[in-house]
């Protein structure tokens, strides 16, 4: 294997050609320069083998995913992508060719989000876990947030969920699986979707908004929770993938849109009078903002207008 200096010179010094960074891979640290009316968002994830993706997985997907997952927090703030720093946490039998992979599909990614990697860790570790640092840019005082939801305002999804969730039990099977097309359901959990353009249009369209990645009911919590608000979701309204309803049935496909996790789409609340235009942007309404005084015991979130259990919410690590 790669010494640390080796690894770093051979699969992550890349060239840069964002003319904000200043200083990136191979010093200390690194130093970016925020222009004139921006504000920098700034975000970290971790991601540990056989907890959030499968170990055995090829690692050009491993790095597709993980740093795809990173970027969608900076698309739930309007933010535009800008640069990341990676902790690369490495088995001691890690061979090279597994490295250029991850090197390879980590790079085809960024380019993709026109995100530049500038700086990080290597160390070794008993088991594989990658660590992504990401930030963006958000003109001053327009990021959105999890905190303005308002009473009235309708609830929105960026588009289907469940279609991650519906491939879960088939790639732990087989993690090695093809993508066979940008619409199966392997493809949705190796290739999330981050929404950045349409999270920089939600700026002048939405109060509040964050990105789904444990599951539709427990991050509609974590919006009604800072909000001080209940979401009413309107389970008819969710839309679902039409291969996991066609494999797995219409329940299913429904249990997988409320709890599963890992779509990346956006959640966001907005006003009624921009209806029509979210419509147009392909977005889809899916309930609405209450008042919590109507709601004996904090109901945070529900389903039909029904209480839903903290328990039945979603992923928790603890």
């Amino acid at each position: 294997m790669l010494t640390e200096f080796e690894l770093i010179k051979h699969c992550f010094n890349w060239p840069q050609n964002n003319e904000h960074i200043i200083c990136a891979v191979g010093d200390d640290a690194s130093i970016v320069q925020v222009p004139n009316g921006y504000e920098l968002v700034q975000s970290i994830d971790t991601q540990v083998a056989d907890v959030h993706f499968p170990a055995t997985a090829p690692a050009d997907l491993i790095a597709q995913r993980a740093l795809r997952c990173a970027i969608s927090d900076l698309a739930a703030m309007g933010a535009n992508p800008q640069a990341f720093h990676l902790a690369l946490s490495l088995p001691k039998d890690t061979s090279q060719q597994w490295l250029q992979s991850f090197s390879s599909g980590l790079r085809s990614c960024a380019n993709e989000y026109d995100i530049s990697l500038i700086g990080g860790d290597t160390t070794s570790s008993p088991a594989l876990v990658i660590t992504l640092q990401v930030q963006g840019l958000v003109q001053t005082g327009k990021a959105l947030t999890r905190t303005k939801a308002q009473l009235d305002d309708d609830v929105w999804l960026s588009g289907q969920i469940g279609r991650s969730a519906a491939a879960l039990s088939n790639i732990l099977k087989s993690p090695e699986a093809n993508i066979e097309n940008d619409t199966s359901l392997a493809a949705a959990y190796y290739y999330p979707q981050a929404q950045i353009a349409l999270g920089q249009q939600l700026i002048t369209l939405a109060h509040s908004a964050m990105d789904i990645s444990d599951g539709l009911l427990q991050d509609a919590s974590h919006i009604a929770k800072a909000s001080n608000c209940c979401i009413n979701i309107e389970s008819q309204h969710i839309p679902l993938n039409e291969i996991a309803i066609e494999q797995f049935g219409q329940n299913q496909a429904l249990q997988f849109a409320l709890t599963g996790g890992d779509d990346y789409q956006l959640l966001f609340t907005a006003p009624k009078s921009v209806a029509k235009k979210l419509n147009d942007l392909g977005c889809y309404r899916i309930g609405k903002v209450e008042s919590l005084k109507k709601q004996s015991n904090k109901n945070w979130v529900l389903l039909d207008s029904q209480p839903v259990q903290n328990k039945s919410m979603g992923y928790q690590h603890f």
